[in-house]
């Protein structure tokens, strides 16, 4: 009893871990979409700051960066929606065929779609909740650790299907990076800035990515 006591605390407080997690997110996702409909809006804000001598290369380089940071933006809203709907899809066939209990199937699907942003430690983040609320749930089947696992399973079916079909044919083109260099640039975002680092890294690798083409461009001519 002991232990489950121990283990329901634990519980509680990674919940409110990941809901301020999940309130973060929420902020950015509402920013995202933002960015999606108003980025000439944006766009032409800056511009209005630049001096005209400066003003084509400005609209030029802004212009490339808002294509580069709009795909990125666009290719990550789609694999969330992936994720959460192919989250609910899979944990309410296992109830179905389980007779397992798990309730707030949609916010856990949401939530997953969200955590799914976070690169390497969104998936898990994702899971959890199903896990815990499983657990703290009165069910009709007993608790038995093969449900766990079935749970993790239904999980790891939703992440292949995001990282071999999803993810690749909406992102493949987005921003022109190797996965290698994207693995190093998620952990080194990691490193300096945590969860947000590891969100903001590739799109800021991106518009430098920007500058130092057009840079060498300008010197080439």
């Amino acid at each position: 009893l002991s232990h489950i006591n121990s283990f329901l605390s634990g519980a509680s407080t990674i919940v409110f871990a990941l809901g301020s997690a999940f309130l973060t997110f929420l902020i950015i996702i509402v920013f995202m979409i933002i960015f999606l409909i108003e980025r000439k809006k944006f766009i032409n804000l800056f511009l209005y700051t630049i001096p005209i001598k400066y003003y084509a290369s400005a609209k030029r380089i802004m212009d490339k960066i808002s294509i580069q940071i709009y795909s990125y933006i666009r290719g990550q809203l789609i694999a969330a929606t992936s994720v959460a709907i192919t989250s609910i899809f899979g944990l309410t066939i296992f109830q179905l065929i389980t007779g397992v209990t798990i309730p707030y199937t949609f916010l856990i699907g949401l939530g997953a779609g969200l955590f799914n942003l976070i690169p390497f430690v969104g998936p898990i983040a994702g899971m959890l909740p199903a896990i815990i609320i499983y657990l703290i749930t009165e069910q009709v089947v007993p608790i038995h650790i093969i449900y766990v696992l079935l749970i993790i399973a239904v999980f790891g079916v939703v992440q292949l299907v995001d990282n071999f079909i999803v993810t690749p044919y909406i992102m493949g083109g987005s921003i022109g990076f190797h996965p290698i260099l994207v693995i190093i640039l998620v952990l080194f975002g990691a490193s300096v800035g945590g969860i947000l680092g590891m969100l903001f890294v590739i799109p800021s690798a991106a518009i430098l990515k920007v500058f130092i083409v057009e840079i060498t461009e300008n010197i080439e001519k």
